[in-house]
């Protein structure tokens, strides 16, 4: 069998390789300078919301990326993707006041939530089954430089020039990326150029299939709008709060099944288990990786290039899991891989609870967030594996997108509810040891329901045919 970096890949390998780097290294540097932007901008109580409103322009990006992909190939979806989010990031980087960057932001999210599905969408059509795990570890790998230069070099701007330097440079290598890595992936055509199909299908049949195009948009955007104004409601102060929370939650409960595969809320088992898993463990590690480098900025006077190497090691500790998990011969089924994943990662999340405390050293967050980036390691591709391996061809698209949905959406809904917390927990004397420990509990605890759908990931068993029937039935 022909190697990722052999004759028939190398291009497209370099090709995604190459758009992961950007993609991590945009993440972790933008990561690193948020905090210093948020404050010097005055919206440090809209903290939350520059990543809310992040990922719910994802999930537009996302479904509407995920289709054209599925019609017409990954490459256009890529190309437009990098436009957007170079503009959102020259928008955030040039802002003057909080609105202009938020707005900036949601584009960054549009363009960042179509780039992502796209690159999924060459893994399962470019490359045949036993490819796809190396390829996902390799994907991981690309995080390693990364993150060993993405926080330092971004610390070292913002404290010497400006924290707006990052957001320009960002916005350079996406034009960058945009010409020259997209041309070897446009070969990369619509379901029928597909190199190998998927075996083991289950979820073929979501309802997204049935929704038709133009309702699909509609129900992103609908989406969308509802995780935005919970969002939004998270950094709200007083009577505002409740109604805006209100009317969100609404919009969610009308749209979102039309976009998931069917039984994804009631967690069924097979590939709605493994869409909502995504969704929960993304949200839990991402509320704890947005407030790490804040808490140890603002509560342990830590500098912002100290405090964004615990994103270097939590990447690098990703990445070790992510090529433990993509070995040929696993010793374990992947679905047991994604179960020690979620548990790691639930111990992981209740240690940085720890990290606040001025009892004991403040690398104590870090070394919570690092450890839970290799229980991470371990889940996600190995979930993205399973989901790909269980799709039809013309189905890695909606089903890519579904998981990307699942991450954005739930990590909107935790963050925007840790950010409330924060701020109604928040004191103006300057020490907020109590608000943290509130935020990074209530990801722990939200850690520990991923370790219970992990044990749910396993295919109905087709010879029954009552278990095929539930697996199939409309919600």
């Amino acid at each position: 069998m022909d190697g990722l970096f052999s004759r028939p890949h190398r291009a497209r390998t370099t090709a995604v390789a190459g758009t992961f780097v950007l993609v991590a290294f945009a993440g972790l540097a933008l990561s690193t300078a948020m905090p210093v932007a948020v404050q010097e901008l005055g919206g440090l109580s809209l903290y939350a919301l520059a990543f809310g409103g992040f990922l719910a322009a994802s999930i537009v990006g996302t479904v509407v990326g995920g289709g054209h992909a599925d019609r017409h190939g990954p490459g256009p979806a890529l190309f437009a993707g990098l436009l957007c989010f170079a503009a959102g990031t020259l928008l955030a980087g040039t802002a003057g006041a909080m609105p202009p960057f938020l707005l900036g932001r949601c584009v960054q999210g549009l363009g960042g939530g179509a780039v992502t599905v796209a690159l999924y969408v060459v893994v399962g059509r470019a490359y045949p089954a036993p490819l796809r795990p190396r390829m996902f570890s390799l994907i991981t790998a690309c995080w390693i430089l990364p993150s060993m230069l993405g926080p330092p070099v971004a610390g070292a701007v913002t404290e010497r020039l400006s924290w707006r330097w990052v957001f320009h440079a960002i916005a350079v290598l996406s034009v960058v990326a945009m010409v020259v890595l997209v041309r070897p992936l446009r070969k990369v055509g619509p379901p029928g150029t597909t190199d190998d199909d998927a075996t083991g299908r289950d979820g073929q049949a979501g309802q997204s299939g049935r929704a038709g195009r133009a309702g699909q948009v509609r129900a992103a955007v609908t989406v969308a709008v509802g995780a935005g104004l919970i969002g939004y409601a998270g950094s709200a102060k007083g009577w505002q709060a409740l109604p805006l929370a209100t009317l969100g939650l609404a919009l969610l409960a009308v749209s979102v099944r039309t976009l998931l595969p069917p039984g994804t809320l009631r967690a069924r088992r097979g590939l709605p288990s493994l869409v909502l898993l995504r969704g929960v463990a993304a949200a839990a590690y991402f509320t704890v990786e947005s407030f790490i480098p804040l808490m140890l900025v603002n509560e342990r006077d830590l500098s912002p290039t100290a405090a964004g190497m615990s994103l270097t090691g939590a990447a690098l500790s990703w990445a070790g899991a992510a090529w433990l998990q993509g070995r040929p011969r696993l010793p374990v089924m992947r679905e047991r891989v994604v179960l020690i994943g979620a548990l790691v990662h639930f111990c992981a999340a209740a240690l940085t609870i720890a990290g606040v405390l001025r009892a004991l050293p403040a690398a104590t967050a870090a070394v919570g967030l690092v450890v839970a980036g290799f229980g991470m390691g371990l889940l996600l591709p190995g979930v993205g594996v399973l989901t790909l391996d269980r799709s039809a061809p013309d189905r890695q698209g909606a089903n890519s997108a579904a998981l990307q949905l699942a991450d954005n959406l739930c990590s909107v809904l935790l963050v925007g509810a840790c950010g409330a917390a924060f701020n109604a927990a928040h004191t103006r004397a300057g020490h907020d040891a109590g608000a943290f420990v509130l935020v990074f509990a209530v990801a722990a605890t939200v850690a520990g329901g991923a370790c219970l759908l992990a044990g749910r990931v396993t295919a109905v068993t087709i010879s029954d045919p009552r278990a095929e029937e539930k697996e199939h039935a409309p919600l």
